[in-house]
């Protein structure tokens, strides 16, 4: 069935970074874009949809590079906590009482913000230990609703700290292989698979992961053609629990530790990047890794401000996340290209410094790119798969328009997301979910699991208001 979009601002992120002011873009019935252009180029013939775009600008799928799904069940109860607080305050209590239906029901609702917030793939980076049924409870969900997913895998095993793991080092290799080979690419390539594998130090100091872990993992996501998602020079400038206690430890940041192992190239995304030095982005411009900016995530804790606009000045392809919304509530990417262009312009006390199209470049192609996926999607080009986000800019909040982009990524909101197309197909119309009936549903047995679940990990004080 082919769809023809038309009348809308098209933004195409293509290699040129061609913009129609009153475009079109047709998609034919194998899920793929036929063609893009100005309106008066739009191909005769009949088509099965149309939609009008006037008023609206027309995107590719934004994309977002860190998510955890099943924060969502705990959105709202880490006001005041930094990063080391967070974790043993919030994160562990909350995920030593997960279930796979708990997990199933987190799924439902991180699908359905996204979407609904126009983002049309994200990497999700698993951070507790995962067997097959947890792995299914999320992914099955997002595949169901039809958002593509990339799923990173945790790559666990019994170490020191972890000694109830039901695998050895080989053990976890052969298991996730299988996993890997069962799961990656089903649902006509909506559901792909990659690693969590966490080498920085404070894991490896704390015993969760080590050094033949790390080998292992890469070496099978070498063999796989994975990407592999790692958080790195993360948590705060502390002495006693922070980047800089391990920091010196250790005697290598967590950029160095990889390249003395030999293993830093282009399948690593290395989240956060807070920390990092002039080194180890030498270090990282020099491997081809990638890096992803969770800028909400970092203010939220008061982590830091990376160093963006070298990373960026020195070649490393960099793109945005959002973190899970227990760490700073929100998964709406166009909320994360205003604040990469604030933050780092204020951190520079330069306005020139994170343009706004550079923060669209992060959240759309070079997303794309860190995924190896910049040939399927990340750009609205003929042969590439259909993922689009149209939204709407008709509202007073967002008038009046001079420049449509700056208007965009500076006024509006997720929540302008008027349609969203994935593979093809319409998943959101007119702000509203055609083929999902059971949004209230999700909402309320996610709030249900989410509240009983604080209750029972002793956190259900956190949402107490705090006044000073």
């Amino acid at each position: 069935m082919s769809t023809l979009i038309e009348n809308g601002h098209v933004v195409t992120m293509n290699e040129n970074r061609e913009v129609f002011e009153d475009g079109y873009v047709l998609v034919e019935d194998d899920g793929r874009i036929a063609s893009v252009g100005p309106l008066e180029n739009t191909p005769h013939g009949s088509f099965s949809k149309r939609i009008n775009a006037k008023g609206m600008i027309v995107l590719p799928g934004l994309i977002n590079l860190h998510q955890h799904h099943w924060y969502n069940l705990f959105k709202g109860l880490a006001p005041g906590l930094l990063l080391e607080e967070w974790v043993n305050g919030l994160l562990l209590p909350c995920a030593a009482e997960l279930t796979p239906q708990d997990i199933r029901a987190s799924a439902y609702l991180s699908a359905l913000e996204m979407i609904r917030t126009g983002t049309t793939c994200c990497l999700n980076h698993s951070v507790t230990t995962t067997m097959e049924a947890e792995v299914r409870a999320t992914i099955e969900p997002m595949a169901e609703i039809g958002f593509r997913q990339v799923f990173a895998k945790d790559f666990r095993c019994q170490t020191p700290s972890n000694p109830h793991h039901p695998h050895s080092v080989s053990d976890s290799e052969s298991y996730i292989a299988e996993l890997i080979d069962n799961l990656n690419g089903n649902k006509n390539g909506l559901i792909r698979m990659a690693l969590a594998i966490e080498s920085n130090a404070h894991w490896l100091a704390a015993g969760m992961s080590s050094d033949i872990l790390v080998e292992t993992g890469y070496r099978l996501a070498k063999e796989k053609n994975l990407k592999i998602t790692n958080h790195t020079a993360g948590g705060t400038l502390s002495m006693e629990t922070g980047y800089l206690h391990y920091l010196r430890e250790t005697g290598r940041t967590d950029v160095r530790y990889l390249v003395q192992m030999g293993l830093l190239d282009s399948h690593w995304l290395l989240i956060h990047a807070i920390n990092i030095n002039d080194t180890d982005i030498n270090h990282m411009s020099e491997s081809g890794c990638h890096a992803v900016y969770t800028p909400t995530s970092e203010s939220m804790r008061g982590g830091g401000i990376g160093p963006w606009v070298r990373l960026i000045k020195a070649g490393v392809n960099c793109a945005l996340g959002t973190d899970g919304p227990m760490v700073d509530y929100s998964v709406d990417i166009v909320e994360q290209m205003k604040a990469c262009t604030l933050i780092q312009n204020t951190n520079h006390l330069n306005p020139k410094v994170m343009p706004i199209e550079r923060s669209l470049e992060m959240a759309t192609i070079n997303a794309a790119k860190a995924l190896g996926m910049e040939d399927e999607i990340g750009s609205l080009e003929s042969g590439k798969r259909a993922d689009i986000s149209v939204f709407d800019m008709r509202g007073p909040h967002l008038q009046v328009i001079h420049n449509p982009i700056a208007n965009f990524i500076c006024c509006a909101r997720g929540a302008d997301a008027y349609t969203v197309m994935i593979d093809g197909k319409i998943i959101l119309s007119e702000g509203q979910f055609i083929n999902f009936t059971g949004v209230n549903e999700v909402i309320e047995e996610a709030t249900q699991r989410g509240r009983a679940i604080a209750k029972k990990a002793g956190v259900s004080k956190r949402a107490q208001p705090i006044w000073h």
